[in-house]
């Protein structure tokens, strides 16, 4: 936390003559940004050289190159995640969404920016970039658990059909980001989008659990197999959905209605 005592000591050392110069205070700046856990709180520093969170006040001032600094790093750690979205790379989204979030909160917050200003513009833009991948890749999940949970009739489908477990990997991620999505969806704009898409994944894989698992107690063995595989990715997606007990639990489902078809054809 950029507080008080930490601002006070930051100020005593920028204080030098030669770093008072319009070349090397943004990269004074730069360096004290880069030191802190949340970056954007360098437009704490202008704030306070300023006496005031009103823009123009704090734009007057040569320490109005912090906002700057501020809403560049936010729009790099933007498009870095618009990137890792579009490549399917999800291993850093948590964290990008907590810095884009908290940044976001944090300028809206602190500073009194003007929606038509430089500074408004370019957090208005950041927001809303991020506000549309988000929502572009939320809307695409419930679609890939459909294909992988659909349940089909026996004639449908193939002789040794097999589902991708990679592509299951895919979808759990994916359900994983939309549930990472939901603790940082009201500063991005995508709260309704989220939480919508949120419930309707838990209901319709609640309800294809059940069904798949119940699919096992019957129906062509020739197809057994496939079914089994999707039970699985079901079972897989209920973790990331409800945890590990209920998936522990619709195993345990899965497995029971398995062994009482066997026991039963072995009694026929």
């Amino acid at each position: 936390m950029f507080a008080d005592s930490q601002i006070a000591s930051a100020t005593e050392a920028l204080k030098l003559p030669s770093l008072q110069t319009p070349q090397l205070l943004p990269f004074a700046l730069s360096l004290i940004a880069q030191r802190l856990a949340a970056p954007w709180q360098i437009v704490r520093l202008a704030i306070k050289m300023a006496a005031s969170d009103d823009e123009l006040r704090v734009a007057a001032t040569p320490y109005g190159v912090a906002v700057t600094i501020a809403l560049h790093d936010l729009s790099f750690v933007a498009a870095c995640l618009r990137t890792d979205i579009r490549r399917g790379h999800f291993d850093y989204v948590g964290e990008q969404l907590k810095t884009l979030h908290d940044g976001v909160r944090g300028l809206r917050t602190e500073l009194d920016l003007r929606n038509d200003s430089t500074w408004g513009r370019q957090l208005t833009s950041v927001r809303a970039d991020t506000s549309n991948a988000l929502q572009s890749e939320i809307d695409s999940v419930p679609g890939r658990v459909r294909r992988i949970l659909r349940q089909r009739a026996d004639k449908d489908i193939a002789a040794g059909a097999k589902i991708d477990a990679t592509e299951v990997e895919d979808a759990a991620a994916l359900i994983d980001f939309v549930a990472v999505c939901r603790t940082y969806a009201s500063e991005l704009a995508i709260n309704e989008v989220t939480l919508r898409t949120f419930s309707d994944l838990q209901h319709y894989v609640e309800q294809s659990t059940e069904g798949l698992v119940q699919s096992l107690r019957g129906g062509d063995a020739r197809v057994r197999a496939f079914r089994q595989q999707q039970v699985k990715a079901a079972i897989r997606f209920c973790e990331v959905l409800f945890g590990h007990d209920y998936a522990s639990l619709m195993n345990r489902a899965a497995e029971n209605a398995v062994t009482g078809e066997r026991k039963s054809s072995r009694a026929g």
